[in-house]
Parts: C-alpha cells; structure tokens; sequence
C-alpha cells in the first residue's frame, strides 16, 4: 500500500494538504484587509486578483503556493487509497487541476471590473471551465475508490455530500453570476473543495504517523 514512499515521507505530503487549504483561506482573508472594499459577498475570487488588482502580485503567490502544495497531496492520497482506476484517475484530475490553477493565476486574469472582454479574460473562462469538471472527477472517483476501503469507509460517504454540495453551488453560482451575491455563492462551491482536501488531508497525516 505503501509502495516505496516511507510513513516519514508521507506525513510530509500530508501536512502539504493540511497547509493548502489553510493557505487559500488566508489570501481570501489578507485580501480583504488590504482593500476593505473588496465584498466577500458580492464579488468573486477572481476578481480579487484580476488584471489592475492593488495586491493581485502577493495574492498570486499564496494562490500558486497552494495549487503546488495539492500536488504532494495527491501522491500522498495515491499512496493511501486502493490501487485502481478511481485512484489513478483522482490523482491525475489533482495534479492537472493544480497545473491549471498556476496557469489560471498567473497568465489568465479577469479584466478590470471583473471583465472578460480581452482573449486573456476569455480564457479566463475556459480554464475556468476546465478545473470544475476536474472537482466533479476528484469528488466522484474517491467516494468510488474509498467505499471499498474499510479505512475510507466514512470519508467515501463524505466526498458524495461534498460533490453534491459542489454541484448544487456551482449551478447557483452560475445561474447568479451577475448578483450580489455571486462571491458568496462561489465562496460555498470552492469551500466545499477546500474542506475536502483539508479532511482527507487530516485523515492523511492520522494514516501516515500510524505506520
């Protein structure tokens, strides 16, 4: 199960998924105190780093920390789950997700105003629509991978109520992209996924030092 990564080594990439989260969570937070203006509520993610942003070049960089530090997560949970196509696939759809989210940062901001009006704020969009399916692969492929897990058995029950919320939020988020409260509405669709990897990661580190 282990194959040759050693429990030390483990505990290491399940710590990386334990920051992650942590880390996302605080550039949300630091954001806010550098421009009181910015409305959690009313204005989306995106819109914190899009091009012209006063602190668009700090907020990149604890966003692309994070997209790295889900990489070693997703060994970690490769290492830790029933070898298969669900895991392989999770792994994958994590990694790739995390290439696209350094990508999304750094080379595809939104307009100013939150626009999508040049071919850079377009792609914006694109990948946008790229990394949402991924989730729904990543949700989906561990509930299928760790409901034959006696040691995931809970975590597999877990991840459907995630997707189910990820999904449920994520058409909301769409459907009132022009509200004011779209920010809210996307903060629940990606909060739902940072909570799963901060649980999954939890789990991760419980495992490892287990060994």
């Amino acid at each position: 199960m282990l194959g040759r990564l050693s429990s030390r080594k483990l505990n290491v990439l399940a710590l990386c998924g334990i920051l992650a989260s942590v880390l996302y969570v605080v550039a949300l937070v630091v954001g806010n105190i550098l421009d009181p203006s910015y409305s959690q509520v009313g204005k989306t993610i995106s819109e914190l780093i899009e091009r012209g942003a006063p602190n668009r070049d700090l907020l990149n960089a604890i966003f692309i920390i994070y997209n790295v530090l889900v990489i070693p997560f997703a060994i970690c949970l490769y290492f830790n789950l029933k070898k298969g196509l669900s895991t392989t696939l999770i792994t994958i759809a994590l990694i790739i997700n995390s290439v696209l989210g350094v990508a999304w940062t750094l080379f595809f901001p939104l307009d100013i105003g939150g626009k999508s009006a040049s071919l850079t704020g377009t792609l914006h969009l694109v990948v946008g629509a790229l990394v949402v399916p991924l989730i729904f692969v990543i949700e989906l492929g561990f509930w299928r991978s760790a409901r034959k897990d006696e040691r995931w058995l809970k975590y597999s029950t877990f991840s459907l109520v995630i997707f189910a919320i990820t999904l449920v939020f994520g058409l909301i988020t769409i459907a009132f992209v022009n509200s004011d409260f779209r920010g809210l509405f996307e903060r629940i669709t990606t909060g739902s996924f940072l909570l799963w990897v901060e649980v999954l990661a939890l789990k991760l580190y419980s495992l490892s030092n287990k060994k």
